[in-house]
């Protein structure tokens, strides 16, 4: 398990209260990104990817992403994404899930096959994208209301 949280408008401290409050769920790793207008966090429970740093959250240029879950087919969108001139600096899903994300945009939900929670930051169009597996196995919490939006892995 992994845990994700965020929070529009919110400091980093905040942020890693509600990741600490998880550690359960991702004991190896903590990291949060934050900018003027969000921070967004990610804890990590190593299975794929032992070795490589900075996962957590993963910045890839103008994307952060925050991700709790499992791709089952990582490895096959890898290899697609390679034919496709991609180059990879980790063997991480999480990277995947970026270049995925840059190829194939909103497209790129229907090719996962897994259970997932995913926060995608997108620094360039300033928009943030919360999704989660069709069947809702990983969980995303969201609270919203007229002073704050927040959203997390457990409540």
């Amino acid at each position: 398990m992994c845990s994700i949280a965020g929070y529009i408008s919110g400091n980093k401290e905040q942020v890693r209260l509600m990741l600490n409050s998880m550690v359960h769920r991702a004991p190896d790793d903590l990291g949060i990104f934050q900018d003027k207008k969000l921070s967004i966090g990610m804890g990590r429970l190593k299975i794929i990817d032992l070795k490589s740093k900075n996962l957590c959250p993963f910045e890839d240029s103008d994307l952060v992403l925050s991700y709790n879950g499992e791709i089952y087919n990582y490895l096959e969108l890898r290899q697609e994404l390679k034919k496709l001139n991609w180059k990879f600096k980790t063997s991480s899903d999480i990277e995947v899930l970026a270049k995925s994300w840059k190829q194939w945009g909103y497209k790129m939900f229907d090719k996962l096959n897994g259970m997932f929670a995913i926060c995608i930051y997108d620094k360039k169009k300033d928009q943030i994208i919360l999704i989660r597996d069709q069947v809702g196995v990983k969980p995303l919490y969201i609270y919203e209301d007229s002073n704050l939006f927040a959203f997390s892995s457990e409540i």
